[in-house]
């Protein structure tokens, strides 16, 4: 049920994004052979070597889900094989926005302190807001905002929410500069604590690679005029992949190499 819950939540996993929160192959089999499950190949990036299995949940496992949940079928969300046809930009962003969620679920909370995520909340609309800042052109403009990812997590230093944007590089660097120097306002008018009352709040940038990384956090540091400090953090996916989202991956716009939490 858990892999079912999981699915409805999020819409589109990997099986590797399952692992990290201690979902084996038996369990993806099993509930694949009872047709609770959908599972699809999807070729995220030219540079894959091999094409990447996406799971989503089938009509069959909505109701199977809605029948242990006691509620109305319809409730649960669900795919088939035609809905599952999106397109390849949208189905990478979406598993990069999923697999970052499930890596910070898959932290552990232990007695020393250590980090556990809260909530999370993905909805575009719960999430989108916006900032009247000054422009380059000595005009006051609205920004838009809308992260792809609130993050409530306890850690150390108590209760703390991140924002967190994915970028697929897809994007210019200066439209990305524009939204950097709007979150940077909209922190200095407390937006943080009137939209998602939190009274601590980070600015995650996920890129896929340590390049793309460098250039948003260069384009940070030009568009806030290096006054950001903090509130910015970019971390490369690759990187996360490899050493684990607690490693010293993770870089402000003044400090590189710093975990996430300390």
């Amino acid at each position: 049920m858990r892999l079912l819950a999981l699915l409805a939540a999020f819409r589109f996993l990997t099986v590797s994004d399952l692992a990290l929160v201690g979902i084996d192959n038996g369990e993806v089999e099993a509930a694949e052979a009872v047709r609770s499950i959908l599972r699809f190949q999807l070729q995220r990036r030219m540079t894959d070597p091999a094409a990447t299995q996406v799971l989503a949940l089938s009509r069959a496992g909505a109701l199977e889900l809605a029948r242990v949940m006691d509620v109305e079928p319809g409730s649960v969300p669900h795919s088939t094989r035609s809905n599952s046809s999106r397109s390849v930009m949208f189905l990478d962003h979406t598993l990069a926005r999923n697999g970052f969620a499930l890596a910070l679920a898959g932290m552990r909370c232990e007695a020393d302190g250590s980090p556990i995520l809260l909530s999370w909340e993905h909805d575009r609309d719960r999430l989108a807001d916006s900032v009247t800042m000054m422009a380059s052109t000595s005009q006051l403009c609205r920004q838009p905002l809308e992260a792809d990812g609130l993050a409530v997590c306890h850690g150390p230093r108590g209760i703390e929410g991140m924002l967190v944007e994915v970028d697929r590089g897809t994007e210019p660097v200066g439209y990305l500069g524009r939204k950097y120097a709007g979150y940077l306002e909209w922190w200095r008018q407390g937006g943080h604590a009137r939209r998602f009352d939190v009274n601590t709040v980070r600015i995650l940038t996920v890129a896929p690679d340590e390049k793309r990384t460098a250039r948003l956090r260069d384009a940070c540091l030009e568009s806030t005029q290096g006054k950001a400090g903090g509130l910015f953090w970019f971390g490369a996916e690759d990187a996360i992949a490899k050493h684990g989202i607690m490693a010293p991956i993770w870089s402000t716009a003044k400090v590189e190499r710093l975990p996430l939490w300390t």
